[in-house]
């Protein structure tokens, strides 16, 4: 599985917010702050974009970069759940 950066610009669209189908899709997801989530996800951007219904503007808009590495100082919790979420590490 890949990580992704999901990073909202609007907040809904006129199916609903990002955050409401974040929180309801089955993809592991970790909220780091309002509006700036760490999803996993098998596939590319794009088709994470069209899972969360960001393609289309349906929940909002957002910039979904995919994670090539990481490196920081953060809450344990976080670094806990990219271990678990990010396959083949």
């Amino acid at each position: 599985m890949s990580i992704f950066v999901v990073v909202q610009q609007n907040k809904s669209g006129p199916k609903g917010s990002l955050a409401d189908m974040i929180g309801s899709i089955e993809m592991p997801h970790y909220a780091l702050s309002d509006g700036v989530w760490l999803v996993a996800n098998d596939g590319t951007a794009r088709d994470t974009c069209e899972k969360l219904g960001i393609a289309e503007g349906g929940t909002g808009t957002a910039v979904v970069a995919e994670v090539g590495s990481y490196f920081g100082r953060a809450n344990p919790a976080i670094w806990s759940w990219i271990k678990a979420n990010w396959g083949g590490q």
